[in-house]
């Protein structure tokens, strides 16, 4: 019955993700679909990987797994901000 309810939860946070596509909310919306998208993975981590009942051990290595991932998005991140916007060769650059 677990699995049977976790699967509505996460069909019923994919119908928000869909229907969120169609309303004008701007940067609200980028906002919303990755909170929605968190609750997704939360919903997944708990009940279908077992993290709710594992041992300590797992639980560290999923959270190493989501610190790693903290740091690839941080990197990237930083490469993104330092970047000038430059034209190509062959553009106008007063364009």
């Amino acid at each position: 019955m677990t699995y049977v309810l976790t699967w509505l939860a996460l069909m019923i946070l994919l119908a928000l993700t869909c229907a969120s596509s169609y309303f004008p909310m701007g940067p609200w919306n980028t906002i919303a679909n990755m909170g929605i998208s968190c609750a997704k993975a939360l919903l997944i981590a708990i009940f279908f990987m077992h993290l709710k009942n594992a041992g300590a051990l797992l639980r560290i290595a999923a959270f190493t797994g989501l610190v790693f991932l903290a740091i690839l998005f941080g990197l990237s991140w930083t490469d993104y901000a330092t970047r000038q916007i430059s034209p190509a060769p062959w553009q106008d650059p007063a364009a």
